[in-house]
């Protein structure tokens, strides 16, 4: 495996997490601003999500067909786009617009799931999946930190940094990004997605539907939460999510690997829903800042493991020839959850208490990681997997 085309899929990942951190603490003051309601910012945040559904799988399909490079450039061009739509945005219309085009952009991701499927071993996928997720949760950390220090000097200096560090990364790749080996022949014409998906995938599918939706809920509400509750500022939010992104991180850049070798992918998918239920719960208990933050904490711990253990069942349960196409619906799904998740959390948020969206979501992730002992298991699934891993007995 190449360490430069990694390095320029890595740096791509996250770029689009940067923009991803430095919009959202911004999100809720913006709506609020045009008069949008709980609903509304949930719907604001939920069609980034659509976006991606309906289009995910086309990309990743299509970068089977054509190749990984040009789609992950061209995707980052229109979240370049998007970024200065939103620094321009003087309505909610517009907001609506800039974070459409951007759910566009965000096809970059499914691709470069696929660009690391396609040049790592699968022993070592959930390395780079961890690797990934690492990227995911640095960026995480940047994009909400920088917010946090220029929206004092300009409101629009956070989104047009994000604009310019996408579209360098977009020419950067144009010329240093090759495109993997594997994919330098095409693959079948038909770009769409095609049946035959296994059972096996659609169990993994719908696990991460729930895990994303749980996750969703208080992404999308936890901000105007800590902005009616706490009477936190943009600076105070971003500080916040970037102490998420340093737990993250901090577990998928340096542990994933091992904690996968000890547990398996799947173990840390069951063990990893039940510590971000937890979290969750505590989060939903959150009279105090600590409360919050410590819940938090526990929530990303949990959610860090299972994400890239999540990405790596995905392909090593895909054909060679199709993992744009499998990690492709695996991104739709989670989508689909963004799309709904915000939605049900505000409405929740509306309708009951602020806490309601998190205690919801801590429910939802208890009762799946319990059934998630039984339902990513069984016999042939073991013997699958201690198959791939070259073992006489399933881990």
């Amino acid at each position: 495996m190449k360490r430069s085309p990694l390095v320029i899929i890595l740096m791509s990942v996250f770029i689009a997490l940067v923009g991803f951190g430095i919009v959202i603490p911004l999100i809720p003051v913006y709506a609020e601003r045009y008069g949008a309601s709980g609903m509304e910012v949930g719907l604001l945040i939920m069609i980034y999500s659509l976006m991606q559904f309906i289009f995910a799988p086309i990309a990743g399909r299509l970068s089977d067909r054509i190749g990984r490079r040009p789609v992950i450039i061209a995707a980052l061009l229109l979240t370049s786009a998007s970024y200065v739509l939103f620094a321009m945005a003087d309505s909610l219309l517009m907001l609506f617009v800039s974070r459409a085009l951007a759910g566009l952009g965000g096809a970059d991701i499914t691709v470069a799931q696929a660009y690391i499927a396609d040049v790592t071993p699968p022993e070592k996928r959930a390395r780079g999946m961890g690797l990934f997720g690492a990227a995911f949760g640095v960026g995480f950390i940047i994009g909400p930190a920088l917010t946090a220090l220029t929206v004092p000097i300009a409101e629009w200096m956070p989104p047009i940094i994000a604009a310019v560090l996408a579209g360098g990364t977009s020419i950067f790749a144009l010329f240093a990004l090759p495109e993997p080996e594997r994919h330098r022949e095409r693959g079948p014409r038909n770009i769409l997605p095609s049946s035959g998906i296994s059972r096996t995938l659609l169990i993994i599918f719908g696990f991460n539907f729930i895990i994303v939706f749980t996750q969703s809920m208080l992404q999308s509400m936890v901000v105007l939460f800590n902005v009616h509750q706490f009477n936190w500022s943009e600076m105070e939010n971003g500080a916040f999510l970037a102490m998420i992104g340093v737990v993250a991180a901090s577990i998928q850049g340096g542990l994933i690997g091992k904690l996968a070798k000890r547990f398996g992918e799947r173990g840390l998918v069951r063990y990893g829903l039940l510590i971000a239920a937890t979290g969750l719960f505590l989060i939903s208990r959150a009279g105090s800042v600590w409360f919050l933050i410590g819940g938090a904490a526990v929530n990303a711990i949990g959610f860090a493991v299972m994400l890239p253990s999540m990405s790596s069942l995905v392909s090593r349960k895909s054909p060679a020839d199709r993992q744009g196409q499998s990690l492709g619906t695996f991104q739709s799904t989670g989508s689909m959850a963004r799309i709904l998740a915000p939605v049900a959390g505000g409405f929740l948020y509306d309708t009951f208490q602020p806490t309601t969206p998190f205690f919801t979501g801590a429910l939802i992730a208890f009762a799946a990681g319990f059934a998630s002992f039984s339902l990513l298991g069984g016999k042939k699934w073991d013997e699958e997997e201690a198959r791939e891993n070259g073992e006489a007995e399933p881990v």
